[in-house]
């Protein structure tokens, strides 16, 4: 196999896996803390592509455009996380696993008719600024700028749900309750705080996530459809609330199939979910997950 070809496919598998992390850590995040499977995470997503499209359009004459466009996007996916665990999430709190699932469900069924309603079924494009409008060249080979932006993105969420986890206070107490939220409110920490800032942070990396999606091409209903299943694919093979084994399964998932494609374009799907089944088959609740998460 030529080297070049072999590099190409790295790359791409490498803005692949960071991409599917941006969208998996989110939801590993809320799943380790609160115990809460979010099967509306990935509408939630695509909710914050068409944000950012909306904000890059009202300022689409000016150069910076689309660099404000991101953040105020993940902003309002916030505010909006806010809400849905206020109103919503916390009720099912101690509910069982079918009851939160099948609220996430009808939140999805919510979400994307307000999008319909809102934005209407037409499919949305973003038009690139220049700075990542043309490619770069990596050992004589063509690569994506705006796939170099990606990858500084989903670097700089891990390294700041590090910082936040392992260096704060607050991040400490988040870990404790994971362990024992009782302990922690007979600590005089109120629990439903702690849960609404884990769900909001969730959130705001969802919406960050499908905010830097939207350039990459065109915005179209039914995206959540396909990204959610890859992303429980990450979840599930590094482990549910392990930051570590998203990380990891992201970039298993991204080059699995970015190579795959190479060899068997029909069946890269496939094969991560044969994957998926192995990692579930050896170690049911993932390669950097605690049994206590089964």
């Amino acid at each position: 196999m030529d080297f070049s070809l072999v590099i190409a496919q790295f790359l791409s598998g490498l803005s692949r896996g960071m991409m599917l992390f941006l969208i998996a850590s989110g939801l590993s995040l809320i799943f380790g803390v609160m115990n809460i499977l979010n099967f509306a995470h990935a509408a939630l997503w695509l909710a914050g592509a068409y944000f950012c499209y909306t904000f890059w359009y009202l300022m689409q004459g000016y150069g910076f455009g689309l660099w404000v466009a991101i953040p105020l996007a993940a902003l309002a996916m916030a505010a909006i996380g806010w809400v849905i665990e206020v109103v919503l999430i916390r009720r099912v709190y101690d509910r069982e696993l079918s009851e939160q699932l099948l609220l996430t469900y009808g939140l999805i069924l919510v979400i994307d008719d307000l999008i319909k309603l809102t934005w209407g079924a037409e499919d949305k494009l973003i038009t690139r600024p220049p700075l990542v409008a043309s490619p770069v060249f990596f050992f004589g080979i063509p690569f994506d700028s705006y796939f170099i932006f990606v990858i500084l993105i989903g670097v700089a969420v891990a390294i700041g749900l590090w910082l936040f986890l392992k260096k704060t206070r607050y991040g400490h107490i988040v870990r404790a309750a994971v362990f024992s939220r009782e302990m922690v409110g007979a600590l005089g920490i109120p629990i439903p705080r702690i849960y609404t800032g884990v769900f909001v942070l969730g959130i705001f990396i969802a919406g960050l996530a499908g905010a830097v999606q939207a350039p990459v091409g065109s915005i179209t209903l039914g995206m959540d459809t396909a990204v959610i299943v890859q992303a429980f694919c990450v979840v599930v093979i590094g482990g549910f609330g392990s930051l570590l084994g998203t990380f990891v399964g992201s970039m298993i998932v991204g080059e699995v199939y970015a190579f795959s494609i190479l060899f068997w374009p029909q069946g890269a799907l496939a094969l991560i979910f044969i994957i998926t089944a192995l990692v579930l088959i050896a170690r049911p609740w993932g390669l950097f997950g605690t049994p206590m998460r089964t």
